[in-house]
């Protein structure tokens, strides 16, 4: 629970960034030891380190050498620790304050980068990318483009490519990209890791053509019991995630149309996986308030 909360909260944080950047020490290049810690945090990265180590756990986010790219990189690891078993989560963004996501204007057809895992059974990880815009009409953030790899089992024997292809719901310009990676999802397990290195957007151009997702609505935004699902043709189901991955809520739907009830849900941000009919999956954001 206590997981959840924190990083429902990083998800809804204020921008720290202010100029348009490739993902900030997407290379984990540059570490940080914060003020009487034992342990280093990725610079610009939000991590769990704060909590796992405490009464002598262990980081969740730590340092390897030599990287895939450059002497260091990441792993992420769901590590037991005196509140339990806590997922390993990092984001960019600034961990003294606890705002996440950095200001980025271009739309990446690719979410890059080196990466290898191993997760527990029952257990699975999550590496994404969400680009949202500012909407001063409605005030609030709109999704552009999402790039979304879940991942079970193991990718070992050394560096692997990591390439996710971004899937977009809109033919503007993003303001705001928010990088998740997390060891565990909805059953964490300790044990579970995920390294990661080099990553950064590939490909990235100013005009991509909309995709024919454009038709599908989520609103409101930000919604305070009812969602409202408009898609323009039949769909399969809904999945409402947490930004650690986790599926907090899933609707069967055979219709163009669905409301979802998400009074319960815990104030943030949240992803949408719509599973159309035609067997095509699209990813949509919302703010619960």
């Amino acid at each position: 629970m206590k997981t959840r909360i924190l990083f429902s909260c990083l998800a809804a944080g204020t921008l720290a960034a202010t100029a348009t950047a490739q993902i900030p020490n997407g290379g984990f290049e540059n570490w940080t030891t914060p003020p009487g810690a034992s342990y280093q945090d990725p610079t610009g990265w939000v991590t769990f380190n704060g909590l796992t180590t405490l009464e002598g756990g262990q980081p969740s986010c730590a340092q390897g050498s030599p990287g895939a790219v450059g002497s260091y990189y990441a792993t992420v690891t769901t590590q037991g620790s005196a509140f339990g078993v806590i997922q390993g989560i990092i984001g960019v963004g600034d961990n003294s304050t606890g705002n996440t996501g950095f200001a980025y204007a271009s739309r990446p057809q690719a979410f890059t980068g080196q990466w290898q895992y191993d997760i527990e059974p029952g257990d699975g990880g999550m590496v994404a990318v969400l680009l949202t815009k500012w909407n001063a009409s409605d005030d609030s953030s709109h999704t552009v483009g999402a790039a979304v790899a879940q991942v079970t089992g193991a990718l070992g024997g050394g560096w692997h490519p990591l390439n996710v292809a971004f899937v977009y719901q809109t033919n503007e310009n993003p303001d705001t990209a928010y990088v998740v990676v997390a060891s565990s999802l909805n059953s964490p397990v300790a044990g579970s890791f995920i390294k990661v290195d080099d990553l950064g957007f590939g490909n990235a151009t100013s005009g991509i053509a909309e995709q024919d997702a454009a038709v599908l609505r989520l609103y409101p935004s930000p919604a305070s019991t009812r969602l409202n699902v408009s898609a323009g043709a039949p769909m399969n189901g809904l999945d409402i995630m947490d930004m650690t991955g986790r599926t907090v809520m899933h609707q069967g739907v055979g219709a163009a149309d669905a409301v979802l009830n998400v009074a319960d849900l815990d104030h943030g941000r949240y992803l949408v996986r719509v599973l159309m009919k035609n067997g095509k999956e699209y990813v949509r954001s919302f703010v619960k308030e």
